[in-house]
């Protein structure tokens, strides 16, 4: 077995919840478990939170399990450090070697181990860390944000920067958080897609997909790294938009130069010109004629719901 960490942490056991979990995967139904744990930070998780947890993470798993053709690892915990102010979470970060502020809202910490002739992942622990923000639904959204992340470290070794935050954004999104409110964002983030392509203000793909730290994307998007983020919500659900274009992006993650690379960012984009028909230049043609269609879709489907009312 072969380690890959992509931070160091250490885990408590003060507080350990097993769950076992039935769900229709890739051929017949199968028994997934997956170990998760809160550490005593102070914190009181609550039930409603709690439940929100392993709900989205029995969906992550098996959205992820279909997306990307793999089992979840044998043995799978996650912790969740959730601390109960901000101080205290910049103290814990800093001890660990990670610098952080009050914009970002919560970073995910994993250290996986892998069979090297199957490149298969047996074993994964992950942590999340974040504090609890003033508004309740932002915690949750950031909680969910992040354990996408953690289960997205769980089956895949390594994934482009653009990828890591994109597929978060878009398998974060929880199906019962889906009001008025958040339609009414989606679209917005649409219509700005939209809006930078016709003023000729996207950055052109092969320069965004090769970026592999967000000091880039502040730059490329005038200090506006968010961004950088929905740049990639769009790219991946360009991706899963059809299933070829999502087994063809299966097949790149899962490549040796992506998934254990030294530079999967550049990886990634070079194998995209070798292989989608027609090179990097249709590939990005075809993700402009797809922003230019969700935009139109979802500003017709919010539209039509204001009329309702």
């Amino acid at each position: 077995m072969n380690p890959r960490s992509h931070s160091a942490g250490g885990l408590p056991r003060n507080y350990r919840l097993t769950v076992f979990l039935l769900g229709l995967l890739l051929t017949a139904s199968s028994l997934f478990a997956y170990e998760l744990e809160y550490a005593n930070t102070g914190y009181q998780v609550t039930s409603g939170m709690d439940y929100a947890i392993n709900y989205e993470l029995k969906k992550l798993i098996a959205s992820h399990e279909k997306a990307f053709g793999r089992r979840a690892p044998a043995s799978f915990k996650i912790t969740y450090r959730i601390f109960p102010n901000y101080e205290l979470y910049r103290g814990y970060s800093a001890k660990n070697g990670k610098t952080v502020s009050p914009q970002l809202l919560g970073y995910t910490q994993s250290q996986s181990s892998y069979n090297m002739q199957t490149g298969i992942i047996a074993t994964s622990l992950v942590e999340v860390v974040t504090w609890r923000q003033a508004q309740p639904a932002v915690l949750t959204s950031t909680v969910l944000h992040e354990s996408a992340h953690a289960v997205m470290h769980a089956f895949l070794l390594q994934v482009p920067l653009w990828m890591n935050e994109g597929s978060a954004d878009w398998f974060g999104q929880p199906a019962w958080a889906n009001g008025t409110q958040q339609q009414l964002d989606r679209a917005r983030r649409w219509q700005t897609l939209h809006y930078l392509l016709e003023q000729g203000q996207l950055p052109p793909l092969r320069t965004y997909l090769v970026t592999e730290n967000y000091d880039e994307w502040s730059k490329m998007f005038g200090g506006n790294i968010g961004m950088g983020y929905v740049v990639g919500y769009s790219l991946f659900d360009f991706f899963m938009s059809h299933p070829n274009a999502q087994q063809f992006l299966t097949q790149l993650l899962r490549s040796e130069g992506v998934e254990k690379g030294e530079k999967p960012e550049a990886a990634f984009m070079h194998a995209v010109n070798r292989n989608w028909p027609g090179g990097l230049a249709a590939f990005e043609k075809s993700w402009h004629q797809w922003i230019v269609r969700k935009s139109e879709t979802e500003r017709a489907a919010m539209q039509s719901k204001m009329k309702k009312k």
